[in-house]
């Protein structure tokens, strides 16, 4: 019988604000502007896919899956009648899974 490990991956990407913005319209973050664990600005894309769970933080508060869409390209956020201020850090955090099968 084989046997089945699920690894799990976290990926971590990291954007300040620089001015303020206004979420009546979407905002977008490009992969490209975002940074890694070390600071390295070097996406191509955002890690997401079917084996893959995102979570948005915003301030360092988890935010509602309704105000925001991810793509390999992108992080869109939109929220009417909210205002983020310059300065504020945004967090885009993925759980990738994978799975290996040891005979």
């Amino acid at each position: 019988m084989p046997e089945i490990n699920v690894l799990p991956t976290t990926l971590r990407y990291f954007y300040v604000l620089m001015s303020e913005v206004n979420l009546d319209v979407p905002f977008v973050i490009s992969a490209g502007q975002f940074t890694d664990d070390d600071g390295n600005q070097a996406f191509q894309s955002i890690m997401v896919g079917p084996n893959s769970s995102s979570t948005v933080y915003i301030n360092g508060m988890i935010q509602e899956g309704r105000i925001y869409t991810i793509t390999p390209e992108a992080l869109t956020l939109y929220s009417p009648g909210d205002v983020l201020l310059a300065g504020t850090p945004i967090l885009l955090e993925v759980l990738y899974l994978t799975v290996q099968v040891v005979a």
